[in-house]
Order: structure tokens, then sequence, then C-alpha cells
């Protein structure tokens, strides 16, 4: 493991544990909408297999096993990600199979229909391994879906902010969180409409703290992927100028059959 991923690394698990007091129906719909809307056109979910990488709340792997997936799995490197998405499951009730894995030193065997990875593989400490592993359990002719941070001209300045917050005690993380959240505010960034389940406060500190801190543009996401692969649907692809942060695209791949 790198210096980044064991000595410096956001508590992503606490942030997710916090949010996940906030989920209600409403929430789950818009992580249902947001997923389908990812999803192949056309595609039929049942009796297809899911495989969620760094699940967080676990609020995508519900909804996929609400969508009908036949089989749902969630995998996540933080111990409180694994907890949380436990409880959300049984919470609406749903069966997922939930435990904790490294995507650069994985335990999982096998390929699956579906792999989703929303706004996780660049926070790992090596972005390219992250993304071949985890494209590699994809199905041929399966869908492998992803989001990664866009690359922006201020990358380097926020690479070294979220390495600070993420290295600081808790009066400092508290300071620079307060302070960011009001930034964002005067702004009027916190109006934006907060997409897949998510809400303003624990996407903000989800960004300000996210380290190991990788991003792309969306030539360079294709070109993680891979020829085996073509691109059917992207989303959010035009990055913002970058001084407040930036968002994720989003990218829906099929894998190519032999024939």
């Amino acid at each position: 493991m790198s210096e980044d991923r064991d000595e410096v690394r956001f508590q992503f698990g606490q942030n997710w544990k916090d949010f996940s007091k906030t989920v209600d129906d409403k929430a789950l719909q818009a992580a249902i909408d947001g997923l389908r809307r990812l999803l192949p056109d056309h595609c039929d979910p049942i009796g297809k297999t899911f495989l969620d990488v760094g699940s967080g709340s676990g609020l995508h792997s519900v909804a996929a096993a609400r969508l009908g997936f036949v089989s749902v799995t969630a995998t996540d490197y933080d111990y409180n990600s694994v907890q949380t998405t436990k409880e959300n499951a049984c919470r609406f009730g749903v069966k997922v199979n939930v435990s904790r894995d490294d995507i650069l030193n994985t335990k999982l065997s096998g390929q699956f229909d579906v792999v989703y990875s929303w706004g996780v593989l660049h926070h790992t400490g090596d972005m390219r391994t992250a993304v071949a592993t985890a494209a590699g359990m994809v199905k041929p002719g399966g869908a492998f879906i992803m989001a990664l941070y866009l690359k922006t001209q201020f990358c380097g300045m926020w690479k070294i902010l979220k390495r600070t917050y993420s290295a600081g005690g808790k009066f400092r993380q508290k300071a620079m969180a307060e302070t960011y959240v009001k930034l964002l505010q005067a702004r009027g960034l916190d109006k934006a409409v907060r997409a897949r389940g998510m809400d303003f406060r624990h996407d903000a500190i989800d960004w300000l703290g996210g380290y190991p801190y990788e991003s792309a543009t969306p030539e360079e996401a294709v070109a993680l992927v891979g020829p085996e692969f073509l691109l059917t649907k992207s989303f959010n692809t035009i990055p913002a100028r970058g001084l407040f942060g930036t968002g994720c695209a989003e990218y829906t791949f099929i894998r190519r059959t032999a024939d």
C-alpha cells in the first residue's frame, strides 16, 4: 500500500455513516432514478448481477436491489461504510452481499453483468490500477459504470488542501469545513440540485476531505478503461473552472464481446 492510503486518508465511512441518518424514501428514489439513468438503454436488471465498488452508505446498492438485480454485491475499503451498507440494506428490506475489500488487492473473483463505482476509484491512491481492476470484473457484453473527478487547472491546489484537511485533527477539520461550506453558500452553490440522493453538507465535506485524490479528463477516462469497452453514455463531462471544486463525470461503458 502507498503512504497516502495508509497514513493520510479521509474517513469516508464516518461521513457516510452520518449522512445515512438523513436517508429516507425520497433519497432512495433519487438514487434509483440516478442509477436507472446510468444503466445502458433497454437494460433489464432481472436475472442480472450487480457489483458496487466503494458502496459508501450503501444507498446505490439498495437502489440496485430495488431495481430487480438478482444478486447485488457491495464492497468498501472503509469499515464504517461496510457497516452502514449492511444497516441500510436491512433497513430497506433488501438483500445485499456486503464485505470489506480493497480494489487494489481484491479478494473478489468472477465477473458481473454490471460493475458500478461512483466517485471512488480516484480515491484509491492508484486510479489507473483501480479502474483496470474494476473494468476486468465486467462480463463480456456487460456494463461498467464509473464516475471520476474532472481534471481542472486547480487540481494541484485541491490535492494539497485535501491532504491538509485529512491529516488534521478535529479542530482543523471543523474550521476548514465551516469555511468551505460558507464559501459555497456565499457563491450560491448550495442551491444546486443534489442528485443521487445526496445532500449539500455531506457532499461538500466529502469533496473537501476526499484524499487520496486524482482526476481525469474525459479522454483520459476512456483510455483508462481501454479498447475492450465501448463508451455508450456520458454526463457532466465539461469541467467547471474548478476553484471551488469539481464534479464527477459519469461514464457508461459496454464490454465488447468476442464476436
